[in-house]
């Protein structure tokens, strides 16, 4: 990287600023004030590619204001920390609210109209609540507290809006060399940085315009706002016909896309046909069916429980036979989720900790894939659209979009059932990729993190989505990561193979930042 001139130094250095590194900077300030008896100043950097701090991509504005939850807000965050963020919402609920019927459209007013009673009576908990309104507390409460210790004289803080391109080790510390050719040399490094990138499904750029295709490759780069908008721009200048939408992918992002999509009334009654193609061919579940459920049984899963020695396929295999009984009868995942995951859940216990890990790395994610749910105004799109005969779902895997002689787009993919490839015969005008991230094996990973593996201070576990840490979630001495790249790991005798649910991110958390006080504040015998 050229010659070592350090412009800055630092104590602790994050690198990303989302969920993840808030809670642990949280978690640290706790720390900070308990454990400082010598009112030690701790330096923290921390640095972001956007300009926006603390709240990540899902719950800051590239996401927007008027995107909900997945989950009902009692099921997203817990104790102590949702009775903390309920009091702050009672106390912030007309603002919130504007901001929210102003970036939202008729879907957003109805959501407003229909929970009008329960925001008055400052009933929040079972309700699926636009998750800016989280990110605008967990801001907030990060800032203020860090305003706190800096004028304690406890903390001194420098944020820089850059991006980390390198790491190199000196001594027991890490200089981080930046775009703008600054370096700083750090004595610890927490890499938060989120989620893998997407994985780009049709030629390499984010955006991709022809007169009869808007293609999207990421709806939230650079930000949801502006991908609505230009979809309303490829519709006005294709105003002449009603464009068939194509979604690829029926996770979150697929079903948020859906909603936003119908949420605008310009782009819903402009749109045509939406079809949404994934390997499964399923929708996350919204409806729990309380009778069949009452009489459902993961028959498979309890002849496990007489076993004392299990291995990770063994409790596998079991999950997915419990899985497609629950299809055969038409259950689906909102019914069966709780009894299966407790089923699992209560056999892990007895595999050893090679065992647990093959699960944590290879099982976990894969059974979570199957057990989606949401909230009931996302299957209410979908149903509607279904009565009005303008959705079609497809099982399939996306192998390419290709131009016909009429100059129309036709969608090719790997038909799920046949195992063959087919042609969508309507063709597509806009097409929005919601397939997920892409792995640490992959080609497409950001050049940091490609950086740091080549030269062995982080190194991928059998996941493929996260590296491999110690118990104080170090992937090299004093180099600690935090977030989605802990998947495939075991803490404190529990497999982890998700990282994206605020429940294990303010735990593991806490985990971390317990860790780093340890090392700065660890008391001399």
């Amino acid at each position: 990287m050229g010659a070592e001139i350090i412009t800055n130094t630092s104590d602790i250095t994050f690198i990303g600023s989302g969920i993840s590194s808030s809670f642990t900077i949280l978690h640290l300030l706790d720390g900070i004030e308990i454990n400082n008896e010598s009112k030690k100043k701790i330096h923290i950097t921390i640095i972001d590619k956007s300009q926006e701090f603390h709240t990540g991509i899902p719950y800051g504005v590239r996401s927007g204001f008027s995107v909900l939850l997945i989950t009902s807000l009692k099921n997203f965050l817990p104790e102590p920390e949702l009775g903390k963020f309920v009091e702050w919402l009672n106390n912030n609920k007309k603002w919130l609210l504007e901001e929210f019927k102003k970036d939202g459209g008729k879907l957003s007013l109805d959501w407003v109209s229909k929970h009008e009673e329960k925001i008055k009576n400052n009933d929040w908990e079972d309700l699926f609540i636009p998750r800016r309104f989280f990110g605008c507390y967990i801001d907030k409460k990060v800032k203020d507290r860090l305003e706190e210790f800096t004028n304690k004289g406890l903390v001194d803080v420098n944020y820089i809006t850059g991006e980390v391109l390198d790491l190199e080790k000196k001594n027991d510390s890490y200089i981080l060399f930046l775009e703008n050719g600054t370096s700083i040399l750090s004595e610890k490094v927490i890499l938060s940085v989120g989620s893998l990138p997407v994985n780009h499904l049709w030629k390499d750029d984010t955006l991709i315009e022809d007169d009869n295709l808007l293609f999207i490759n990421n709806p939230y780069k650079p930000e949801l706002k502006e991908i609505l908008n230009k979809i309303e721009g490829f519709i006005e200048k294709n105003e002449s016909k009603k464009p068939n939408v194509l979604v690829v992918g029926a996770n979150a992002s697929g079903l948020e896309m859906l909603y936003k999509l119908n949420d605008n009334e310009k782009i819903k009654s402009s749109i045509n046909k939406f079809t949404v193609l994934s390997t499964q061919g399923l929708m996350p579940d919204a409806v729990i069916d309380e009778e069949k459920r009452k009489e459902y049984t993961p028959f498979n899963l309890q002849a496990l429980a007489s076993k004392n020695t299990l291995t990770a396929k063994t409790i596998a295999e079991a999950t997915f036979k419990d899985l497609d009984y629950a299809d055969e009868i038409n259950l689906g995942a909102a019914s069966t989720v709780e009894i299966i995951s407790t089923a699992f859940g209560s056999l892990l216990g007895k595999l050893d900790q090679e065992e647990l890990k093959k699960f944590a790395c290879l099982y976990g994610n894969e059974i979570g894939r199957r057990q989606r749910c949401a909230g009931f105004h996302y299957s209410k799109i979908i149903d509607d659209l279904k009565e009005e005969g303008r959705f079609d779902h497809i099982a399939g895997r996306f192998c390419d979009i290709r131009k016909n002689e009429n100059d129309e787009y036709l969608l090719e993919y790997l038909d799920t059932k046949s195992g063959e490839n087919m042609i969508l015969q309507e063709p597509v005008h806009l097409v929005i990729n919601c397939v997920g991230s892409t792995n640490l094996s992959k080609n497409n990973v950001p050049e940091l993190l490609k950086k740091i593996m080549n030269k062995g201070y982080c190194k991928p576990n059998e996941s493929k989505i996260g590296f491999e840490v110690n118990e104080s979630l170090e992937s090299s001495e004093n180099l600690h990561v935090v977030g989605p790249l802990l998947a495939g790991n075991i803490f404190e005798g529990k497999a982890v193979w998700h990282l994206e649910h605020c429940g294990r991110i303010i735990w593991l958390s806490r985990v971390l930042s317990e860790k780093i006080s340890d090392y700065f504040f660890k008391k001399v015998n």
